[in-house]
């Protein structure tokens, strides 16, 4: 990928949708998601007086609560709650990604629309942009419905509603994310696809998944954007 590539993609989107978890910080950062999702188990437990096969072993609490959505809407109900505190929890200890700041205020600069499109709750991505100091940066927040997790990326959902939300059409998007689910749910809604690579090994994964660029710095993007 060259530089040139990354700027034309950036250059025709005027709507840019950013993944929180790895482009915005590191949500669990100082709260383990593995630990998160024992504490998930452990309350499925509480609340069933068993513990379903499916949940054993799940590393991303994200995972659990979409087992949990297989149990029971009740179940489900209690998972989100509890994800959505202990997300707000995590996100006191969350350390922001090398560059973000500067390339929010590339965007702002630059005239483009920028959404953060995620898994985790809304109340977690507010109270870190407002603990940041980039609430004004964002057009949008387009984060996890709690009445139905199903329809978390890899479905085209969150990114259909974010586009719609900001006038724009999904094909004059670009998302950028750092996990191949976040590149199949913008395939499947026609938004172009920016992946970060922010630890080894993720650039073969993303790539697999087809995303059509590729950086492992936020400070690759900043330069693209302002290379008009």
């Amino acid at each position: 990928m060259t530089a040139e590539t990354l700027a034309a993609i950036l250059h025709r989107s005027p709507v840019i949708l950013l993944d929180f978890d790895g482009p915005v910080c590191s949500v669990f950062a100082g709260y383990p998601a593995a630990q998160i999702a024992d504490d998930l188990r452990a309350l499925a437990y509480d609340q069933l007086g068993l513990l379903p096969a499916a949940l054993g072993g799940l590393s991303s609490p994200h995972d659990v609560l979409l087992e949990c959505a297989g149990v029971s809407r009740d179940l489900a109900a209690s998972m989100d709650e509890a994800l959505r505190n202990a997300e707000v929890k995590a996100v006191q200890s969350a350390t922001p990604t090398p560059g973000i700041d500067q390339f929010l205020a590339a965007c702002q600069e630059t005239g483009h629309k920028l959404a953060i499109v995620t898994n985790n709750a809304a109340a977690a991505v507010h109270a870190y942009l407002a603990r940041s100091g980039l609430t004004g940066f964002v057009h949008h927040i387009e984060a996890r419905n709690p009445a139905d997790p199903t329809l978390m990326k890899p479905n085209p959902y969150l990114i259909q509603q974010a586009a719609q939300a900001l006038g724009a059409a999904p094909e004059t998007c670009t998302l950028i994310g750092d996990q191949p689910t976040d590149i199949r749910a913008a395939q499947a809604s026609g938004a172009a696809t920016i992946a970060y690579a922010n630890k080894p090994g993720k650039a073969n994964a993303l790539t697999t998944a087809g995303a059509d660029a590729i950086i492992d710095r936020i400070s690759d993007l900043t330069e693209a954007i302002r290379s008009r």
